[in-house]
């Protein structure tokens, strides 16, 4: 995703010159845009058009986190604290949706703990990274590809609840726990990626 990061950049910088709020205040309105889309997440099980309207303020909220940090840099704003902040907002999103996300399509708690803890790990494993080698490093599975998948699993958990097969399972599991599953592969990928990162940085 590194590579769709730095177009990214390249199409939000003319959006981040015109734009009037200050880094930290965009990084707070993307926090309460991925809020607003947990809490639709979960409605999703009663008003399954609720899942589409979350995609609506997870996507939002996924280029105000990208813009917050353009902003800071194109206007020279780049703080400690900001840094901070946006860590702290983005961990506070990614269990939110997760969270909310399966509690809307009733994934099974033992399961539903592992993702929210390995997504985290793997959030945390990243932060640390950044904080131990002062280096910044978007190789690996991260943030990019959980709000990707964020924006993915609505649409299908809306396809399964307005035809009525969420509760179809398939070898002991429904749809949305196969999904949470792959969420755990990959946060497990991710992690080992950092791992083996975190290994070459340090005897390089």
């Amino acid at each position: 995703m590194h590579l769709w990061r730095e177009r990214l950049s390249r199409w939000l910088l003319p959006i981040a010159r015109r734009i009037p709020p200050s880094p930290n205040g965009i990084t707070l309105v993307a926090l309460a845009l991925n809020l607003i889309g947990a809490w639709l997440l979960v409605l999703g099980d009663r008003r399954p058009w609720s899942f589409l309207a979350a995609i609506v303020f997870v996507a939002i909220g996924g280029f105000a986190d990208a813009l917050d940090g353009i902003v800071a840099r194109l206007r020279q704003k780049q703080s400690r604290f900001g840094d901070f902040l946006d860590h702290v907002c983005d961990r506070i999103s990614d269990t939110a949706l997760v969270a909310c996300w399966m509690i809307g399509n009733d994934v099974r708690q033992a399961l539903a703990f592992a993702a929210i803890i390995l997504i985290m790990l793997n959030g945390y494993l990243g932060t640390q990274i950044e904080a131990t080698f002062r280096e910044r490093n978007y190789e690996s599975i991260g943030r990019g590809e959980f709000v990707l998948a964020m924006v993915i699993f609505p649409i299908v958990s809306f396809i399964l609840f307005t035809n009525g097969w969420n509760a179809l399972a398939f070898a002991g599991a429904t749809v949305a726990e196969w999904l949470t599953v792959l969420l755990v592969a990959f946060a497990v990928f991710g992690v080992t990626q950092r791992f083996a990162q975190a290994r070459r940085m340090d005897r390089s």
